[in-house]
């Protein structure tokens, strides 16, 4: 797992692995009460776009592509915030 930013200057978790995108998802639905809200886009091309996770005012959008295979990455700055919390308990310690 890796903490990058994104063009916007967002907060974005990425990883290859599957098992580790299933990890933050569950954690974030079932530990922080996240909802997954909006709809699935299947990768015609080179990029899929998955539910965003809500919860009140943050928001955590999600997806799959080429270049980042799994990503996670705040819509506003609060997000940044807790995405940040979030990367340094739940994933820092296995990169």
């Amino acid at each position: 797992m890796e903490l990058t930013k994104t063009a916007e200057g967002r907060v974005s978790i990425e990883t290859e692995s599957l098992k580790e995108s299933w990890k933050i998802s569950l954690l974030l639905m079932f530990r922080y009460g996240f909802c997954r809200w909006g709809i699935y886009i299947p990768p015609i091309t080179d990029e899929a776009i998955h539910p965003n996770f809500v919860r009140f005012n943050l928001k955590i959008c999600a997806g799959w592509d080429n270049w980042s295979c799994y990503y996670f990455f705040a819509d506003n700055p609060q997000t940044d915030s807790f995405l940040l919390k979030f990367y340094n308990r739940h994933c820092a310690k296995y990169t």
